[in-house]
Protein backbone atom coordinates (compact mmCIF):
# COMPACT_ATOMS: atom_id res chain seq x y z
CA UNK A 1 0.00 0.00 0.00
CA UNK A 2 1.58 3.31 -0.92
CA UNK A 3 1.64 6.12 1.63
CA UNK A 4 0.72 10.08 0.63
CA UNK A 5 2.10 11.98 4.12
CA UNK A 6 1.95 10.77 7.43
CA UNK A 7 -1.18 13.61 7.53
CA UNK A 8 -2.88 11.28 5.74
CA UNK A 9 -2.34 8.02 8.47
CA UNK A 10 -3.58 10.32 10.94
CA UNK A 11 -6.49 10.93 9.25
CA UNK A 12 -7.62 7.38 9.83
CA UNK A 13 -6.45 7.74 13.03
CA UNK A 14 -8.26 11.20 14.21
CA UNK A 15 -7.77 14.72 14.06
CA UNK A 16 -4.55 16.03 15.56
CA UNK A 17 -3.04 19.77 15.64
CA UNK A 18 -0.50 18.86 13.43
CA UNK A 19 -2.59 17.00 11.22
CA UNK A 20 -4.29 20.22 10.56
CA UNK A 21 -1.98 22.39 10.06
CA UNK A 22 -1.00 19.91 7.18
CA UNK A 23 -4.80 19.93 5.73
CA UNK A 24 -4.35 23.83 6.10
CA UNK A 25 -1.45 23.90 3.74
CA UNK A 26 -2.57 21.54 1.17
CA UNK A 27 -5.97 23.45 1.34
CA UNK A 28 -4.32 26.76 0.33
CA UNK A 29 -2.35 25.19 -2.29
CA UNK A 30 -5.64 23.84 -4.01
CA UNK A 31 -6.91 27.17 -3.41
CA UNK A 32 -4.00 28.98 -5.00
CA UNK A 33 -4.51 26.62 -8.57
CA UNK A 34 -8.35 27.05 -8.35
CA UNK A 35 -8.27 30.94 -7.27
CA UNK A 36 -5.15 32.54 -9.01
CA UNK A 37 -3.67 35.58 -6.83
CA UNK A 38 -3.75 37.77 -9.84
CA UNK A 39 -7.58 37.75 -10.28
CA UNK A 40 -9.50 39.65 -7.51
CA UNK A 41 -13.04 39.76 -8.87
CA UNK A 42 -16.23 40.22 -6.25
CA UNK A 43 -17.36 37.02 -7.88
CA UNK A 44 -16.13 34.88 -10.00
CA UNK A 45 -18.53 31.27 -11.32
CA UNK A 46 -16.72 27.90 -12.81
CA UNK A 47 -19.09 26.29 -15.27
CA UNK A 48 -18.25 22.86 -16.54
CA UNK A 49 -20.38 21.37 -19.24
CA UNK A 50 -21.38 18.63 -17.03
CA UNK A 51 -22.32 18.97 -13.36
CA UNK A 52 -23.11 22.30 -10.79
CA UNK A 53 -21.57 25.73 -11.16
CA UNK A 54 -18.78 26.85 -8.81
CA UNK A 55 -19.13 30.19 -6.97
CA UNK A 56 -16.39 32.25 -5.59
CA UNK A 57 -17.62 35.28 -3.69
CA UNK A 58 -14.39 37.50 -1.96
CA UNK A 59 -16.35 38.64 1.49
CA UNK A 60 -13.43 39.78 2.83
CA UNK A 61 -10.05 41.19 1.36
CA UNK A 62 -7.16 42.98 3.83
CA UNK A 63 -3.31 42.52 2.89
CA UNK A 64 -3.01 39.29 3.90
CA UNK A 65 -6.19 37.65 4.05
CA UNK A 66 -9.31 37.00 1.76
CA UNK A 67 -12.20 34.94 2.68
CA UNK A 68 -14.33 33.69 0.28
CA UNK A 69 -17.64 32.43 -0.41
CA UNK A 70 -17.19 28.91 -1.90
CA UNK A 71 -20.40 26.75 -3.09
CA UNK A 72 -21.29 24.95 -5.86
CA UNK A 73 -24.68 26.10 -6.98
CA UNK A 74 -27.51 23.25 -8.31
CA UNK A 75 -30.39 24.51 -10.58
CA UNK A 76 -33.41 24.01 -8.97
CA UNK A 77 -37.56 23.52 -10.12
CA UNK A 78 -39.13 26.88 -10.10
CA UNK A 79 -40.72 26.79 -6.50
CA UNK A 80 -37.51 25.95 -5.01
CA UNK A 81 -34.89 28.09 -7.15
CA UNK A 82 -31.10 26.96 -6.79
CA UNK A 83 -29.82 25.20 -4.15
CA UNK A 84 -25.97 26.51 -3.33
CA UNK A 85 -24.24 23.42 -1.39
CA UNK A 86 -22.04 23.08 0.13
CA UNK A 87 -21.61 26.60 0.91
CA UNK A 88 -18.57 27.25 3.27
CA UNK A 89 -16.63 30.16 4.14
CA UNK A 90 -12.78 29.98 3.69
CA UNK A 91 -9.97 32.40 4.53
CA UNK A 92 -6.97 32.22 3.06
CA UNK A 93 -3.85 33.57 5.12
CA UNK A 94 -1.34 34.30 2.06
CA UNK A 95 1.17 35.48 4.58
CA UNK A 96 1.34 31.85 6.14
CA UNK A 97 0.36 29.84 3.15
CA UNK A 98 -2.70 28.15 4.74
CA UNK A 99 -6.18 27.96 4.14
CA UNK A 100 -9.47 27.17 6.24
CA UNK A 101 -13.07 26.70 6.92
CA UNK A 102 -14.29 29.67 9.00
CA UNK A 103 -17.86 28.77 8.60
CA UNK A 104 -20.74 27.87 7.00
CA UNK A 105 -22.94 30.14 5.01
CA UNK A 106 -22.65 33.27 3.10
CA UNK A 107 -22.95 35.20 6.93
CA UNK A 108 -22.61 33.84 10.08
CA UNK A 109 -21.26 34.80 13.64
CA UNK A 110 -17.74 35.81 14.33
CA UNK A 111 -16.09 33.11 16.76
CA UNK A 112 -15.40 34.01 20.10
CA UNK A 113 -13.60 31.19 20.96
CA UNK A 114 -13.36 29.19 17.52
CA UNK A 115 -14.94 26.06 17.18
CA UNK A 116 -13.19 22.43 18.58
CA UNK A 117 -10.41 21.11 16.95
CA UNK A 118 -13.01 18.27 15.78
CA UNK A 119 -15.28 20.66 13.84
CA UNK A 120 -11.84 22.06 12.50
CA UNK A 121 -10.81 18.78 11.14
CA UNK A 122 -14.02 17.36 9.85
CA UNK A 123 -15.19 20.65 7.89
CA UNK A 124 -10.91 20.90 6.61
CA UNK A 125 -11.08 17.18 5.94
CA UNK A 126 -13.94 18.01 3.70
CA UNK A 127 -12.88 21.59 2.27
CA UNK A 128 -9.60 19.07 1.21
CA UNK A 129 -11.55 16.38 0.07
CA UNK A 130 -13.75 18.70 -2.03
CA UNK A 131 -11.13 21.18 -3.58
CA UNK A 132 -9.14 17.95 -5.14
CA UNK A 133 -12.75 16.93 -6.77
CA UNK A 134 -13.08 20.48 -8.17
CA UNK A 135 -9.90 20.67 -9.15
CA UNK A 136 -9.85 16.96 -10.90
CA UNK A 137 -13.16 17.74 -12.58
CA UNK A 138 -11.75 21.28 -14.03
CA UNK A 139 -12.79 23.56 -12.14
CA UNK A 140 -10.58 27.11 -12.79
CA UNK A 141 -11.96 30.76 -11.76
CA UNK A 142 -9.70 32.33 -14.38
CA UNK A 143 -12.12 35.55 -14.76
CA UNK A 144 -14.09 37.74 -12.27
CA UNK A 145 -17.40 38.31 -12.84
CA UNK A 146 -18.61 42.00 -11.37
Amino acid sequence: MMHLSPALDRQRAGPSFSGLMELYESNYLFLRRLLPEAEHGLCRVSSMARGAALHAELLESAPYTRTYFLTHQFAGGAVLGPEALPALRVRIYYDARVAEVVGRGRRGKARDQGPSLAWRWRANRFLNRWLRFCLGEGYRFDSPVV
